[in-house]
């Protein structure tokens, strides 16, 4: 260090702290006299402004407005042009000593941009890129969108990089994370853009005159903490002229007239499994993705809703876990995604921190909606978010609505494209869930949830056998896993073992007509472990296991539930449960071979029903009665009773039931040798199925169709409609009951012999490779060719 530097009329001697200027001391504090002196002996070189600040303030976390300042003295004490800016990079200082050697080297020539070199490669996004730029082509502000971590700010870097040469005066990437105050945006861009505020004059003026006349791309990147800030520069510079133009990132939208709002949306799983796999290589060089962990890198970029943040999180931790380890601990994915980049802020160093970021950027009505919605499972509607996540709080300062929408601004809450149904992230549920529990409110939140959906089940029962049938199927669908998170909740909640068996029986019959047997089986199982004793509830609950377990073919199981819902239902005076289980009850005795049996509870059944004087249960009785005459091969008198049963469902407008009565007259006039009719009832029969998407109907049709190919002696084609049967079967759980069995078995053995054995199997596993869809059509098709030669 010299004792003293000359630059003309300027004299800095560092030992006394001291500036002189024409001989006489000027007033300069002691953090601009460090930022001087760090230039000075620097000046060989563009100093970062990282770097200066650690010089000039070691240890200490200080914006970078400080230093800003400090130059800002500095330039009006030693001139406009003794200390340069160089976009994007730092400061150099341009005054030559005297006495010196040498003059400093010419400074650097300008860049035409400050963007950041890529430490690694950019994975997929192309047909983001592609609308991104579309819309920068058409929008003079567009704002890019999204909860934290799905990468928006590298996808605004990667489409302005393919953008230089449109901007000739320049790419300027404004970072906003580190600013705390949104007054100082406007600072932050002159710094970037190397404007000097005018004496007395806000900088903003300063900008205005800046960006007149230029063709500039700014790129100001996190917004979301400084909204206000953000947006009242925008526009003023927007104002300015009309060839700026502006790309910003942030968890919402500026609100500026004329912006247009990009949502980035989170990768596609192939996306995400290659920058899953990238990662993971760059972190183990060895890594290849292979057969035995396929299935768990696609589970991992799915469970991680697509987020490149906690893919690539989860990808560094090949260094230590196995692919399969960290599938099976993203239940603890907060504790599991940790140990980002380092030099990053600290908020995209963890997933969590990313996504506690956010909440914390939210008002506490909006947190505490948030944290509440989190009891949903798979979505909701805005009815259900009013009634379980709205009241108190929450609506002290807005509507529920009004806070609601605020989120989805937020990026926080997804809408579907309709408008109509709204989702967490699942990352994002399972922080808002962590929060709902620390609140202390989850009991009572969930007890509503419990209530709502109680009461939606209730009112969707009746709607399951009339003419609204198949657009109320398709609302139990898309609640179906906020109805298994209430019967969840029945084991904790207040009089939850009642309640968790009505929910179950409630839902009975869109568990048949979906043929969900399985699942339904299961969860009235557990209702029945949570509720011991000799209840009503009870008593129906096991009618409905029962019946259930015999159309899964689970007969010992299905005649044990059933026999004590009959005992307990004669207890109690249910006289219609009493009637109702004698039916399944018979058929599981006709699955066990007890003829005998199931000929004196079919009986009764019927009996017990004529008194009650219930068409459903008569209809059901009937039915039942008329297969076990199918069985015995009695098909003259099994026919008109299943004419019977169809006529009972018409009159309750019942379409899936006049299907299966439809299907079973089928088989009996296949038995008789009538395929013509057998057509026509398995053509009327598919137009329900297709308009109530009944898997356990259509599975029937195709059984049914395999039977008829057999007698036309097309072998190949029932061989197929058998595979495609088992097929759905796999799916359904539901399992033929003996009569179908008894007609179906001999068919499928003779195409068995008359294909041999290689041609059939081979024709069933084209069946089976069938989508659902595609074997009704080839039967619908099927049918026609057949009427049409045949007519």
């Amino acid at each position: 260090m010299a004792n003293t530097y000359r630059f003309g009329t300027v004299e800095v001697r560092p030992a006394e702290r001291q500036l002189l200027v024409e001989g006489r001391p000027a007033a300069l504090g002691a953090r601009a006299f460090d930022v001087l002196l760090a230039l000075i002996e620097h000046r060989d070189r563009v100093l970062g402004k990282n770097e200066l600040l650690d010089m000039v303030w070691p240890g200490l976390v200080v914006e970078e407005n400080n230093l800003q300042v400090q130059v800002s003295t500095l330039r009006k004490l030693l001139g406009a042009g003794a200390v340069a800016t160089i976009p994007g990079r730092g400061y150099r200082f341009t005054l030559v000593p005297e006495g010196s050697d040498s003059a400093p080297s010419c400074p650097l020539p300008a860049r035409k941009h400050n963007l950041p070199a890529p430490l690694n490669s950019f994975i997929g996004r192309e047909s983001e890129i592609a609308e991104v730029k579309a819309l920068l082509g058409g929008s003079r502000l567009v704002t890019l969108t999204s909860v934290g971590g799905t990468g928006k700010t590298r996808l605004a870097l990667q489409v302005v990089g393919e953008v230089l040469e449109d901007f000739p005066d320049g790419v300027w990437l404004v970072e906003l994370a580190s600013l705390s105050d949104e007054r100082r945006a406007a600072q932050v861009v002159a710094f970037v853009l190397d404007v000097t505020e005018e004496p007395g004059k806000p900088v903003i003026e300063a900008l205005v005159k800046s960006v007149r006349d230029k063709r500039v791309l700014l790129v100001l990147d996190n917004c979301e903490h400084l909204l206000q800030g953000c947006a009242e520069v925008a526009k003023r510079l927007l104002q300015a002229g009309p060839h700026l133009r502006i790309l910003a990132t942030s968890r919402e939208p500026l609100h500026v007239p004329g912006e247009a709002v990009y949502r980035v949306p989170a990768m596609a799983t192939p996306q995400a499994i290659r920058l899953f796999v990238d990662r993971a290589r760059a972190a183990v060089g060895t890594f290849e993705s292979t057969p035995a962990n396929a299935q768990s890198i696609v589970d991992i970029c799915r469970r991680l809703d697509g987020i490149p943040l906690a893919i690539e999180l989860a990808a560094a931790r090949v260094r230590a876990l196995s692919v399969d380890k960290i599938a099976t601990r993203l239940d603890d994915r907060f504790k599991l995604l940790t140990g980002g980049d380092p030099t990053a802020m600290p908020r995209q160093q963890t997933l969590r921190a990313s996504i506690e970021w956010s909440y914390e950027l939210l008002s506490a009505p909006e947190r505490m909606l948030l944290r509440r919605l989190a009891v949903f499972s798979g979505g909701w509607t805005l009815e259900a978010a009013e009634a379980i996540a709205g009241g108190g709080e929450v609506e002290q300062s807005a509507s529920a609505v009004e806070i609601l929408a605020n989120l989805v601004e937020k990026s926080l809450v997804a809408v579907d494209s309709r408008g109509e149904r709204y989702h967490l992230l699942e990352t994002v549920r399972e922080y808002a869930l962590e929060q709902l529990r620390e609140s202390g409110e989850e009991d009572a939140v969930r007890d509503r949830h419990l209530a709502f959906f109680m009461d939606f089940a209730s009112k969707a029962r009746p709607e399951l056998v009339g003419p609204q049938q198949a657009s109320w199927l398709a609302r139990l669908d898309q609640e179906r896993e906020n109805l298994l998170s209430a019967h969840a909740w029945c084991a904790r909640a207040t009089e939850g073992q009642e309640m968790g068996l009505r929910l179950v029986a409630t839902l009975k019959q869109y568990w048949l007509r979906r043929g969900l047997l399985g699942l339904a089986y299961g969860v009235m199982l557990e209702a029945l472990a949570r509720a011991p004793g000799r209840s009503r509830p009870r008593c129906r609950t096991l009618f409905d296991a029962g019946q259930i377990g015999f159309f899964m073919g689970l007969y010992g199981e299905a005649r044990s539930h059933l026999e004590e819902s009959i005992a307990i239902a004669r207890e109690v005076g249910e006289k219609l449960v009493a009637g109702s289980a004698l039916q399944p009850l018979g058929m599981a005795c006709l699955g066990q071979g007890d003829l005998a049996a199931a000929r004196s509870h079919l009986e009764e059944a019927l009996v017990r029903a004529r008194e009650l004087e219930d068409p459903r249960n008569i209809a059901a009785a009937v039915n039942a009665r008329a297969q076990l005459h199918r069985v015995e091969r009695e098909f003259d008198a099994a026919e008109p009773l299943f004419e019977h049963v169809i006529d009972l469902a018409r009159e309750l407008e019942d379409r899936e039931s006049i299907a299966i009565g439809q299907l079973n007259l089928a088989m009996t006039s296949i038995e008789r040798g009538r395929g013509e009719r057998a057509r026509d009832l398995l053509r009327e029969a598919i137009a329900i199925v297709e308009a109530t998407a009944s898997r356990p109907a259509g599975q029937s049709v195709l059984e049914v169709c395999a039977g008829l190919a057999g007698q036309c002696d097309e072998w190949e084609k029932a061989a197929r409609f058998y595979g495609a049967a088992e097929a759905v079967a796999a799916l359904t759980s539901l399992h033929r009951d003996p009569a179908d069995d008894a007609f179906l078995a001999p068919w499928v053995e003779r195409a068995r012999k008359s294909l041999g054995e290689a041609r059939f199997e081979a024709a069933v596993g084209e069946g089976r490779a069938r989508s659902f869809e595609e074997s009704l059509r080839e039967a619908r098709a099927w049918l026609a060719e057949e009427t049409a030669v045949n007519s």
